[in-house]
């Protein structure tokens, strides 16, 4: 890590880790001591996104159909196609294979 920051330095290029990603880091940290304390799930609060202020809790997410946003595809090891759908109502996390 430190080598990638010097040669970044060095070369004038970008580090692999940026500062946002340990603004992100640090972020999913606080969450994480703060759920130890309370025993219970704690959001991660970022008030930067991306280098944009404000943004919604499902802003990021492709919509998917009416009822679901697409929040990840991936492939199964066995060629299948699997969708990760977030319910834009209740919130539920479920999965589909295509």
């Amino acid at each position: 890590m430190f080598m990638d920051m010097f040669n970044a330095l060095e070369n004038k290029t970008q580090p692999k880790e940026t500062f946002y990603d340990g603004y992100v880091v640090n972020s999913i940290l606080d969450a994480a001591y703060k759920s130890a304390k309370t025993k219970q799930w704690e959001p991660v609060q970022l008030d930067i996104w991306r280098g944009r202020v404000g943004v919604t809790k499902d802003a990021h997410l492709t919509e998917y159909d009416a009822e679901h946003y697409l929040v990840k595809e991936e492939m199964t090891h066995y060629g299948a196609r699997k969708l990760i759908l977030k319910n834009k109502k209740t919130g539920k996390i479920g999965e589909r294979v295509v």
